[in-house]
């Protein structure tokens, strides 16, 4: 009996600390066009971050001009240098990065990803060809140190490279 209490007293204690959760609503939130709303903050779109939205987050990227290092599995057969980053002005959400595998790729697209705390921090590089090579992979923008640490997969002459790159 005493047991059969105590789960229904404990069982009481959760749905009443369960339904007394504070939830955040949306109703005197206002997102800017294109922008929803969830759990009482605005969701930015990906290329967009803050907490109204309207940053661009393409801007910190381009400002990173120095290519710091490479460092791969295996010596690869081309050299990455003078990489830095532009923005076409096409879509807030893409970027290039310029120079990876030396002048095989020159010009490689981008794409950012604004998370879940609306910071555009993390970018994703799809396959893609250049000087019948290919790369794809992904990266991440550490906010404090400015820099960006992109996880690179070349395929060049056949033979797959995995890198790790550095760019302030």
């Amino acid at each position: 009996m005493i047991i059969r209490f105590t789960k229904i007293f404990f069982a009481f204690i959760f749905i009443l600390t369960v339904s007394s959760c504070e939830r955040k609503n949306c109703t005197n939130v206002v997102c800017p066009a294109g922008q929803s709303c969830a759990n009482g903050q605005c969701v930015c779109d990906n290329g967009y971050e803050g907490s109204d939205c309207q940053t661009l987050s393409y801007l910190k990227y381009t400002q990173l001009n120095s290519f710091t290092s490479e460092q791969c599995n295996t010596v690869p057969p081309f050299s990455t240098s003078n990489v830095y980053i532009t923005w076409d002005g096409t879509y807030a959400y893409q970027i290039r990065i310029h120079n990876l595998m030396g002048s095989n790729c020159f010009d490689v697209l981008a794409n950012i990803y604004t998370d879940s705390n609306n910071e555009g921090n993390q970018i994703q590089i799809p396959e893609q060809s250049c000087g019948g090579s290919s790369v794809s992979g992904q990266g991440t923008y550490d906010k404090v140190n400015r820099r960006l640490t992109l996880e690179l997969y070349y395929n060049a002459g056949g033979t797959p490279y995995t890198c790790t790159t550095y760019i302030q």
